[in-house]
This record gives structure tokens, sequence and C-alpha cells, in this order.
């Protein structure tokens, strides 16, 4: 086996020794196995490729969370072109779902982050949209907002998400709620 292979298994396997994936005495037989009894110097756990996986995907997650920020407060806050600004965010939107969609990696967190994200923008999104053109129908801000809890219901139970189908339906019992104690 060659150095390069042998320090990757090493590493891993030090990292399912440290945070506790597999028993200890699993690991110490690992590691005799593949140093051949020989007592090999620790390797850094740092390197391992589940640790840089994390990093990278924290860094991801990080970088779209920024985005979605910004793009969220320009649409707010920059009134003088506001349609610009729908679009900017409608087009991020659309990619942001489009990336998830069609990604290969769904057993990652980053597919559900990203579904979170674009239900967000959406909704921000329908907000936006009410303020530029409906600001003095109020029945049709609770519309809106019908129509994007029915948007997470219906996602939740399509791609079977347990947190979008609860948000939807938390969603209409809250405007239900609303409705029944102002009548």
């Amino acid at each position: 086996m060659n150095a390069q292979r042998k320090k990757i298994i090493m590493t891993e396997i030090n990292y399912w020794k440290s945070n506790k994936l597999l028993p200890e005495h699993y690991c110490d037989f690992l590691i005799t196995l593949y140093t051949q009894g020989e007592e090999d110097s620790e390797v850094n756990i740092s390197e391992a490729i589940l640790v840089k996986e994390k990093k990278s995907m924290n860094r991801t997650i990080l970088f779209f969370l920024l985005l979605t920020i910004g793009i969220g407060l320009t649409m707010f806050f920059v009134s003088a072109y506001p349609v610009v600004t729908l679009l900017i965010a409608l087009l991020f939107t659309v990619t942001l779902l489009a990336k998830t969609i069609f990604s290969k990696a769904t057993a990652s967190g980053l597919n559900t982050f990203l579904y979170i994200i674009s239900a967000f923008m959406l909704l921000l999104i329908s907000l936006k949209i009410w303020f530029l053109f409906f600001a003095e129908h109020s029945y049709l801000l609770v519309v809106l907002l019908i129509l994007n809890c029915l948007l997470w219901l219906l996602a939740g139970r399509l791609l079977k998400l347990i947190y979008f189908t609860l948000s939807g339906a938390g969603g209409l019992l809250l405007i239900i709620g609303f409705f029944i104690k102002t009548i």
C-alpha cells in the first residue's frame, strides 16, 4: 500500500476514533492492522476527509446565507429601482432552486439549507410584490401568505421534507387562528 493511501486511511480512522463513530478498540485494531504493528506517529485529525468536507460545506452555507441576507436587504431598502431588485432576487431564487434540484449530492445538508433559503426568498419576493403593487389591499397579503404556506406544504409532501410540511401546516394554522381571533 502506498504512503498516501495509508495516510488517508489513518486520518480517517483517527477521526472516527476521536468522534466515537466506531468503538475505540475497533479503531485501535484497524490502526494496528494498517500500520502492521508498527507505531506510527499520530496523524493529524484535522486532515481527515470528513473534516475538510464539513469545512467546505460550512463555507458554502455561510456564502449563500450572506448572499441571501444581502439580496433581501437590498430588495427592501433600495427603493430607487424596486423592479430591478425584485428581478435579481427572483433570478437568485430560481438559480438556487435549479442548483438544488439538479444537484447530485442529495445526502448533504447543503441541499436542505438551499431549499430553506429558496423558500425564504420566495416569501420575501411575495412580500415585495405586495408592497410594490398591492399595499392598499391587505387581503392580498393574506392570500400571498396562504399561497406560500400551501407551496411549503406541497413541497414538503412531494419531496418528503418534514420541515416544509410542518412549516406550511403551522403557517396555515396561524393564519386561521388569526382570522378566528379577529372575528
